[in-house]
């Protein structure tokens, strides 16, 4: 998908944490192109994001209570294999390594969360579009 840097990027934010979610979009409000930011609290409401519009970047949480990031991404594979994917999670990264490969997960970020990291990595994300 070839897009114009002037293009406003999609960018769908999935956490059960309100905290996080919070913190996610004022972080990604700050970068340096525009974005449309949507925040949701469950794989369900992601889900349901993404039926109503397409998403340049989905950041989703891997541990929620209705549906784990797992799954999520599986979902979102089989409907839009070209959307870039970021885990995060409180919980580790290298025991999701081979879920992360087979799904073409961007980048798996640890918690907690720096702004500055969630900045440039969705940053290098959104270049790859």
């Amino acid at each position: 998908m070839d897009r114009s840097t002037n293009e406003i990027a999609r960018i769908l934010i999935v956490d059960d944490r309100e905290l996080v979610l919070f913190v996610m979009e004022r972080a990604l409000e700050k970068l340096d192109r525009d974005c449309e930011l949507v925040g949701v609290r469950s794989g369900q409401e992601a889900l349901e994001a993404i039926e109503r519009q397409a998403f340049d970047l989905i950041i989703t949480d891997l541990k929620m209570p209705d549906m784990d990031g797992v799954e999520l991404t599986e979902q979102i594979r089989a409907k839009e294999s070209d959307v870039v994917v970021v885990w995060i999670t409180a919980y580790g990264c290298q025991g999701f390594a081979e879920e992360a490969e087979r799904l073409d997960v961007f980048r798996c970020v640890e918690k907690p969360l720096e702004v500055k990291l969630i900045r440039r990595m969705a940053r290098e994300a959104l270049a790859r579009m």
